[in-house]
C-alpha cells in the first residue's frame, strides 16, 4: 500500500494541474548534434522526448534519405547518443524522420516524400519497438490506396499516436485535398483501421496538416480552408472505435493567411493550435477547452513578443495538460528563434512563464521549428544551426537540437492547508486500483496516460474508498488525478504491469 502524506507532498506534479505559483525555469541540460554531421542534413526537422529517451529526425541526411537518432539518460541526467535509425528500402528525397513520435513502448519515423513501389511521394511509417534496451524495427505502414504526392506524414506536426493507435496526416493527397490515416495495433498487429476526409466540400485545405490525438478525441488541421484562414475539426470515437465528425473549429478573430491547424496538439480537455501566418506572419495560437456539454470553447489567444520581421509564432505547439509550449523559429529571418513556455492559473487564464532559449542559437537558426514537452523536460529542434555541441565546427545546417529540465514541475512546494491522508494501492497494479481517503470525500478521479491524454473519468463518487479497474490498459506508466470534495487535487504516479 502506498501512503501519500498531503502535507509533504501535496500535488506531485502539481504543474500539470495548475495549483502552484512558482515560476517555471527551464535550464540547458544538453545540446545535441548527428553522430554523422554533414552539410545542409537538417538535424532538428523533428523532435520528441520521454523521460529517459529523446529522438531528433534530420530529414536532409544523406541527399534526403534521412535519418533519426535516439538518445538516452542516466541516473545522473546525462544525454549521451544511443542509436541511429533509417529505411531499410532508403531512397533519395525521402525525408525520412520528417516526423518523429514516441508513445507507451514503440516510436514512430515518417517518410513524408517516400516513394512507395511505382508511387512517387506517397509517403509512409517506420515503426520501432522499444525491446532489449534498443528501438527495434517492427513495420513499415502505407496508406492502402496510396497516390502519387499524397506525402503521408510530412511534417513533424502531421504525426501522432496515443497508446495502440497512431494517426497521420496526408496533406498532399488529391491535390493538397488531403486526408488522415489511422493505424491500430491488436495482438501486436499494426493495420489501417480507417481513412477521414474532410467533412467540407473537397477543396485543397491541407487536411491532415496537422494532427493530435487524446484518448477518445481526435483533432486535425487544415490550414489552407476558406482562404488560408485554416481551420481544425474534431472528432469523436464511437463505442465501435470509429472516428466522427464533432466539430470545426476557427480562430475567433480568423484572417486570411493565418494558416490556422498548421499545429494542433490535445492534451484530455484542452486543445492549443497555431496560426503562424496571423498579423503578417507575427503568429499566434489559440487555446480550446471542453466545457461540460462536451463543446470546445475557444478560451485565449496567445500572441509572442514584437518583432520587426515575421516570427511565425504557432508554427509548432505541444501540450501537456496544464502546460502549453509554442514556438516562433523566425524561419528566414534574422532574429533568433524562441519558444514560449506557458501555464494555466487556476483562475483558468494562461500565463507566459518565460522565453526558452538556446545557450548558443542564433539568426537564421530556425530554432523552435519542431519543440515537444514531457514532465518536466523540453527538447526544441534548430535544422539551420550550423556548430556543433561545443560551439565550433562549423557545417552549414548541419543542424543541433536543445533539451531543457524544470526541476521545480516536478518537485513543489506544499499546500500547508492541506492536511489529507490518500492511500492508493496496489502499486504496481495489474487490475484494479483502490483509492481510500481517510478524512474527505473522493469527488472525481481521472486516470491519464503519461502522454496526457485522459483516459477514465469517475464523477460524483462522493466515497472514502472507489476502486478503478485498469486491466484494459497496456502495461506502462499512468496518473491518477484525484479531486476531493473540499477542491483539492492529489496526482498520483502508478505503473500498469
Amino acid at each position: 500500500m502506498t501512503k501519500i502524506n498531503i502535507t509533504k507532498c501535496v500535488v506531485i506534479l502539481a504543474c500539470l494541474f495548475g495549483v502552484t505559483t512558482v515560476k517555471a525555469q527551464f535550464d540547458q541540460t544538453a545540446k545535441i548534434v548527428s553522430a554523422n554531421r554533414e552539410s545542409r542534413a537538417e538535424y532538428g526537422t523533428s523532435v520528441d522526448i520521454t523521460e529517459n529517451f529523446a529522438v531528433v529526425g534530420a530529414s536532409r541526411e544523406t541527399v534526403a534519405s534521412g535519418a533519426a537518432y535516439i538518445y538516452s539518460k542516466d541516473n545522473q541526467g546525462t544525454w549521451s547518443y544511443s542509436q541511429r535509425l533509417a529505411a531499410d528500402d532508403p531512397n533519395q528525397g525521402a525525408e525520412f524522420g520528417g516526423g518523429v513520435t514516441f508513445a507507451e513502448d514503440y516510436l514512430v519515423v515518417a517518410a513524408g516524400r517516400a516513394d512507395v513501389g511505382g508511387t512517387t511521394r506517397a509517403g509512409a511509417l517506420y515503426v520501432y519497438n522499444y525491446q532489449n534496451n534498443n528501438y527495434e524495427f517492427s513495420t513499415k505502414l502505407m496508406a492502402s490506396d496510396m497516390t502519387n504526392d499524397a506525402k503521408l506524414g510530412m511534417n513533424p506536426t502531421s504525426l501522432d499516436a496515443d497508446g495502440n493507435t497512431i494517426v497521420v496526416g496526408a496533406p498532399g493527397e488529391n491535390g493538397w485535398v488531403g486526408s488522415v490515416y489511422v493505424f491500430t495495433r491488436e495482438a501486436g498487429n499494426w493495420s489501417e483501421a480507417q481513412k477521414i476526409l474532410s467533412p467540407t466540400a473537397p477543396a485543397s485545405d491541407t487536411f491532415g496538416i496537422g494532427v493530435s490525438i487524446s484518448g477518445d478525441y481526435l483533432v486535425i488541421g487544415a490550414n489552407e480552408a476558406d482562404g488560408r484562414k485554416g481551420a481544425a475539426y474534431v472528432y469523436l470515437k464511437n463505442s465501435n472505435g470509429t472516428w466522427e465528425y464533432n466539430q470545426t473549429l476557427m480562430a475567433s478573430d480568423a484572417t486570411n493567411d493565418s494558416f490556422f491547424g498548421t499545429s494542433v496538439s490535445l492534451s484530455g480537455d484542452q486543445m492549443v493550435i497555431g496560426a503562424y501566418g496571423s498579423n503578417l506572419e507575427q503568429g499566434a495560437a489559440y487555446i480550446f477547452e471542453k466545457d461540460n456539454q462536451g463543446t470546445w470553447v475557444e478560451v485565449q489567444k496567445l500572441v509572442g513578443n514584437a518583432s520587426t520581421e515575421g516570427t511565425q509564432f504557432g508554427w509548432s505547439t505541444d501540450i501537456q495538460r496544464n502546460n502549453i509550449v509554442v514556438s516562433a523559429p523566425h524561419a528566414y529571418g534574422f532574429e533568433t528563434g524562441e519558444v514560449y513556455f506557458y501555464k494555466r492559473e487556476n483562475s483558468g487564464t494562461w500565463t507566459e512563464e518565460q522565453v526558452v532559449l538556446g545557450a548558443d542559437s542564433e539568426g537564421e537558426d530556425f530554432y523552435g521549428w519542431s519543440i515537444a514537452i514531457h514532465e518536466n523536460q523540453l527538447i526544441a529542434g534548430a535544422p539551420w544551426e550550423d556548430h556543433d555541441e561545443n560551439g565550433g565546427n562549423e557545417i552549414d545546417r548541419a543542424g543541433s537540437a536543445y533539451i531543457f529540465k524544470d526541476p521545480n514541475l516536478l518537485d513543489m512546494p506544499t499546500h500547508d492547508n492541506i492536511e489529507n491522508n490518500i492511500a492508493v494501492y496496489p502499486n504496481p497494479v495489474s487490475d484494479v486500483l483502490n483509492i481510500n481517503s481517510q478524512s474527505i470525500a473522493i469527488d472525481n478521479v481521472k486516470v491519464y496516460s503519461i502522454t496526457g491524454a485522459l483516459l477514465q473519468e469517475m464523477k460524483n463518487v462522493n466515497k472514502s474508498t472507489t476502486g478503478v479497474n485498469i486491466a484494459h490498459y497496456a502495461n506502462g506508466i499512468y496518473f491518477v488525478n484525484l479531486t476531493l470534495e473540499n477542491g483539492s487535487e492529489v496526482v498520483q504516479k502508478i505503473i500498469k504491469n
